[in-house]
C-alpha cells in the first residue's frame, strides 16, 4: 500500500453527497491510498483501524467457511464506505474485507472518523442510510445465490462492479468471479463464453470488458435493478 495526502474526498460519491462544510472538517484528516489486489482493508477478527472510502477500486465482503470455501456478500465500490461495524460500535468483524480490483482510496482513521458520526448532523444521516443499504444489498445477496441462474448473476455482479470503480473495463479473474457468485470457476468460464458470444462482453484471462450494458442490464437477475434503485431513492441529490 501506498499513501499521499489527498484534497479530493469528493470523488467518493457517498462522501460527495455531505454539505460543504461537513466534508470541509473531515478533509484535513483523509490520505489518499492505493490499494493493490487482495490487500486488506478489514483483517477479519482485529480492531477495524481504518475506514475507507474507494475512489477507484473495488472492495468485497466475503463471508469464509471453516473448510476454506467461501462466497461475497458485497462489494464496495466509490458509491460506499468500508468499516460499517466502527458506526455500530462493534470495532471488528469476522468477515474479511479485501480489495478486487485494484486502484485508489480515500481512508480515514476509525476513532476520528466514528467521533464525526457521534456528533449527528448530515453525515450520521447520510451514514445511516447507506447502512439500510448494505442490509439490502447483503439480503438480495443471500436470496440472489439461492435463487437465481448464474448468468443472471454474472451479469449482475459485472454491472455492479463497473458501476463501483466507474469503468466498462473491469480486471476480474476466474477465482473472483466464482467467489462473488459462490460457484465453481468451470461455471465461470461457461458463463462468460456464452455472454461473449452474445456480444455482451469481452472476457479474457483476468479481465473483461463490457460491449454493451444495456443488453447486460436485460440480462441481469432483478437484483441489480432493485438494489440500484434502492440506492438512487435514498443518495438522489
Amino acid at each position: 500500500m501506498s499513501a499521499q495526502q489527498d484534497h479530493s474526498p469528493s470523488h467518493n460519491r457517498l462522501l460527495a453527497r455531505l454539505p460543504a462544510a461537513e466534508l470541509e472538517a473531515l478533509r484535513p484528516h483523509f490520505e489518499r491510498v492505493s490499494l493493490h489486489q487482495g490487500e486488506h482493508a478489514i483483517v477479519p477478527d482485529e480492531p477495524i483501524r481504518h475506514v475507507y472510502f474507494p475512489v477507484s477500486c473495488l472492495l468485497s465482503l466475503v463471508t469464509q467457511m471453516e473448510d476454506g470455501s467461501s462466497a461475497e456478500s458485497g462489494s464496495i465500490g466509490r458509491e460506499g464506505m468500508s468499516g460499517v461495524p466502527v458506526l455500530l460500535d462493534a470495532w471488528q468483524t469476522p468477515m474479511p474485507t479485501f480489495t478486487q480490483i485494484p486502484g485508489d482510496a480515500l481512508r480515514i482513521r476509525s476513532d476520528v472518523f466514528k467521533a464525526a458520526y457521534d456528533k449527528g448532523g448530515a453525515l450520521r444521516n447520510l451514514l445511516n442510510r447507506y447502512i439500510h443499504t448494505v442490509i439490502v444489498v447483503g439480503s438480495h445477496a443471500t436470496a440472489c445465490n439461492a435463487l437465481h441462474k448464474v448468468e443472471e448473476r454474472m451479469c449482475k455482479w459485472l454491472l455492479m462492479s463497473s458501476d463501483g470503480v466507474g469503468s466498462h473495463e473491469l480486471r476480474l479473474t476466474h477465482e473472483y468471479l466464482a467467489t462473488m457468485m459462490g460457484v465453481r470457476r468451470a461455471s465461470v468460464t461457461e458463463t462468460a463464453i456464452r455472454l461473449k458470444t452474445a456480444g455482451l462482453i469481452e472476457y479474457e484471462r483476468g479481465f473483461a470488458r463490457i460491449l454493451d450494458r444495456a443488453g447486460l442490464e436485460d440480462a441481469a437477475c432483478e437484483c441489480y435493478r432493485r438494489t440500484k434503485a434502492e440506492y438512487e431513492r435514498l443518495f438522489a441529490s
